[in-house]
């Protein structure tokens, strides 16, 4: 199976506990919001996704993309960022690459809660080498994951409706100087907020769990 759990990293926020899976296939990634077995969203949710291909970008310290609940501001920790129009890359070796999510969907679940893209670690001679991928959630929680392909893809979904990711980070491990860093296409998801009428039927359904509760 191509599905497994993330692990927590010590949080700034004590108490806080986040259900973040992640994949290493973009089918089941993108599928992941319709299957009936992980049930990412409440019932009458969809997502929808939006693909950064990074084309028509501008290199420089600051890179920005995106649109609307997608949009995203990229910067190297040294040196500048390179997007080709089939990538993002950072031009220095042993650069971190953040990127912040500036605007979020202003309706219930909104803002990204999905992420996922063929990311690379690579040392000067082109040859895999491992790294870290690091997600900020809105509650301020890390997660962390580590990888050790020139361009595998892996995918996050954020399992917990009051949450989302604000933040997204490439990282040499242990910093080294001679390492490269690089995204191709990401593909980043969200919540849709369903139709007033499965609005009404999700407050109705809670009501009577409430209901039931207090019997």
């Amino acid at each position: 199976a191509t599905v497994t759990a993330c692990s927590l990293i010590a949080s700034a926020h004590a108490g806080y506990t986040s259900d973040v899976i992640a994949f290493t296939d973009r089918t089941e990634w993108q599928n992941a919001p319709t299957d009936g077995d992980i049930k990412l969203f409440p019932a009458g949710y969809s997502a929808e996704f939006y693909t950064e291909t990074f084309k028509g970008l501008t290199s420089g310290p600051t890179v920005s993309g995106g649109a609307d609940w997608a949009s995203w501001t990229a910067n190297a920790s040294v040196g500048s960022l390179d997007a080709t129009g089939t990538g993002l890359y950072a031009e220095q070796a042993g650069a971190t690459v953040t990127m912040n999510f500036t605007d979020t969907y202003k309706l219930p679940m909104g803002g990204v809660r999905g992420i996922g893209g063929g990311f690379q670690f690579v040392n000067g001679a082109g040859k895999p080498v491992a790294g870290r991928i690091w997600l900020k959630l809105s509650t301020g929680e890390s997660i962390i994951r580590t990888i050790s392909s020139a361009n595998q893809f892996i995918g996050f979904w954020v399992a917990d409706p009051s949450q989302t990711i604000t933040s997204f980070q490439l990282q040499p491990m242990g910093g080294a100087a001679s390492y490269f860093i690089g995204a191709e296409t990401m593909y980043l998801g969200t919540a849709v907020v369903p139709a007033p009428g499965a609005i009404a039927l999700l407050g109705a359904f809670g009501l009577l769990n409430s209901a039931r509760r207090r019997r």
